[in-house]
């Protein structure tokens, strides 16, 4: 069992803790100094509340006021428990508009549909289906102001939550978890069939997670369990992909997505992580992840009978989460796929913080709004949990385009800062290209993904001064291809700091890289991807031909044509602006761009995010 430390204490060591803020996340937290932030909490956990207030301005300078439920009560609704009178308080003190992005609420207490029943569970109220409308303070329906909740029901639960969130502010463990994230998908199956059955739907979930893999920078290491690859046992379930998860949560990933079917006490049909009898095999004290789940009901924080996975996870001493981002009720997966698109471009490449980064994806990325506000944060929204900055100043000497197997090859650091001690450097070899496809009752799934590729050289180097450096064999039969990578995890005094290269060729040496060829077929990408408000589509074919290229939104309507005409074989690229055929700006979300010859088609996806 973890030893626990008292509130106060924990404040104590605050003053010798080690701060892991970076400049990425300074620009966040000084628009934050100029938001408005407020703790809501009841009268027992009122000392609490003024802790952690004060952890906030000490550490941070951002204020934070402080207020007794009972006290909105009194003044807003004649002392009747009215959850209305808590938004009509913040409407009150929310009064300008111009910063509530960057402001904050947080109910300090758990919360259950039956208020009226006597239950620790009943600390703060809650209002309608979620906790977007406390802050819902002009006429549209769009939240205004980022919330989250500590679904704690007694002192004991609160001081837990709280003590981890000062030391994973404070006292962070600096390893290669923090620039690892874990998506698990779940499988093709359902009640005795197959869903997903085109490659755009939201219940194709291992496309959902090569998208969100592919948005996501290319510095940060991705692990996926992706239940398509597990086998099935007589029950129903995939005992070896639940293995994998808790491995993978127990070793550290700063970020764990689920995306697939759920429920309050189990994810998947096929358990790939059941709360009820498996939270006990979480042991990850030292590497508490935030935990998102693309699904349903999972964070049904409400219910008086019974504590939902999210909540348990905040509160279980030996190991869970840092925060939970899930939803209280069934929700849409096109929608859940969109909006995490947004989230994690926000938390990942932006750095914001928890509550801004998802108001954000809400508001702007274009998916259902009603679905969106199903989902609360079970945490503090003022809390940071971003990957290490980074840049791309890894060099290969020489600069060779490309690798071959057993080349002797020189690697050069060069840091942005000389208060940096040990390098963990790693050669990845190149993604995989993956295939699946499952035939039942008639229908075919089928779905292409990448997985990253594996270390094929590690080295711990010592740093001096502000560069390293290493040489080393590029090793035989490992996987070749375009999109090999270098990572480096530095750490120091001041944090840590990870370093990149990307994308690397690998060649067996068999074929000639430098007899530029047209591929063998039509070929089409685009970059940036996401991007706002422009993006450039390449794409080549082999042949003399008639090409249209058109952009088409997701419910398959013709938004742009971009090219229709007779072209000879080449490479070309052109630029779409995010217009449509009468130049207006189109809306944010997801775009599909169709390369059409008399003989085939190719489509591809895009992100426009404003």
């Amino acid at each position: 069992m973890a030893k626990r430390i008292t509130l106060i204490g924990m404040m104590i060591l605050v003053l010798i803790g080690l701060k892991a803020i970076n400049s990425k996340q300074q620009k966040h937290i000084e628009r934050a100094r100029d938001g408005q932030h407020i703790i809501i909490a009841p009268e027992e956990f009122l000392t609490q509340a003024n802790l952690l207030a004060d952890f906030y301005w000490n550490e941070f300078q951002i204020a934070r006021t402080v207020v007794d439920q009972q006290d909105i009560f009194d003044q807003m609704s004649g002392g009747v428990e009215d959850p209305e009178a808590i938004r009509d308080y913040l409407i009150e003190f929310f009064d300008d508009p111009s910063i509530w992005m960057d402001s904050s609420v947080l109910l300090m207490g758990s919360g259950t549909e039956e208020w009226n029943t006597p239950s620790d569970k009943n600390r703060i109220v809650v209002i309608g289906y979620t906790d977007d409308e406390f802050v819902m303070l002009d006429t549209d329906i769009y939240p205004d102001v980022p919330i989250g909740r500590y679904p704690a029901q007694n002192i004991e639960q609160l001081e837990l939550i709280i003590n981890r969130n000062i030391q994973y502010i404070t006292n962070p463990t600096l390893d290669w978890w923090r620039n690892k994230m874990l998506i698990v998908a779940d499988d093709e199956h359902k009640a005795g069939n197959l869903e997903g059955l085109t490659p755009t739907s939201g219940l194709n979930h291992t496309a959902r997670a090569q998208e969100l893999a592919e948005t996501l920078s290319d510095a940060v290491w991705i692990d996926r369990v992706i239940g398509i690859e597990y086998e099935m046992n007589t029950n129903g379930n995939k005992p070896e992909a639940a293995h994998d998860v808790i491995y993978n949560v127990n070793e550290g990933r700063l970020i764990w997505h689920y995306i697939g079917h759920g429920n309050e006490d189990v994810l998947g049909d096929e358990d790939y992580f059941r709360a009820s009898t498996q939270l006990q095999l979480l042991q990850n004290t030292d590497h508490l992840s935030l935990f998102t789940a693309a699904s349903s009901r999972v964070g049904n924080f409400t219910s008086l009978e019974f504590d939902c996975m999210a909540e348990q996870f905040l509160t279980y001493e030996d190991g869970g989460v840092i925060a939970a981002i899930t939803p209280r009720e069934c929700a849409s997966g096109s929608s859940n796929c969109i909006l995490f698109l947004a989230f994690f471009q926000n938390i990942i490449n932006d750095y914001q913080y928890l509550g801004a980064a998802l108001l954000d994806a809400k508001i702007n990325s274009g998916t259902s709004i009603i679905n969106s506000k199903l989902y609360n944060i079970l945490g503090d929204p003022l809390l940071f949990v971003n990957p290490p900055q980074r840049d791309e100043n890894i060099t290969i000497t020489g600069n060779p385009e490309i690798l071959f197997y057993n080349d002797d090859i020189s690697i050069f650091g060069q840091l942005p800062f000389i208060d940096y001690s040990q390098c963990e450097f790693k050669a990845f070899e190149s993604e995989y290209d993956c295939f699946y496809t499952n035939t039942l009752n008639g229908a075919t799934y089928e779905v292409d993904y990448t997985k990253f590729g594996e270390p094929y050289f590690e080295e711990e180097i010592t740093i001096a001064g502000d560069y390293y450096e290493t040489s080393f064999t590029v090793t035989s039969d490992i996987q070749t291809g375009e999109e090999a990578r270098m990572i480096s995890y530095v750490n120091g005094v001041e944090g840590d700091f990870v370093q990149y290269l990307y994308p690397i060729t690998i060649s067996d040496g068999t074929s000639s890289p430098d007899l530029p060829e047209l591929p063998p077929s039509l070929v089409a990408s685009n970059y940036p991807n996401p991007f706002n408000p422009t993006t450039t589509i390449a794409y080549s074919h082999p042949n003399d031909c008639n090409i249209e290229l058109k952009v088409y939104n997701n419910k398959g309507q013709i938004v742009k044509i971009l090219v229709k005409e007779e072209q000879l074989a080449g490479l070309y690229e052109t630029v779409w602006n995010g217009t449509d055929e009468n130049n207006h700006p189109v809306a944010s979300g997801i775009y599909f761009y169709r390369l059409e010859t008399e003989s085939k088609t190719v489509t591809k996806k895009m992100l426009l995010l404003k």
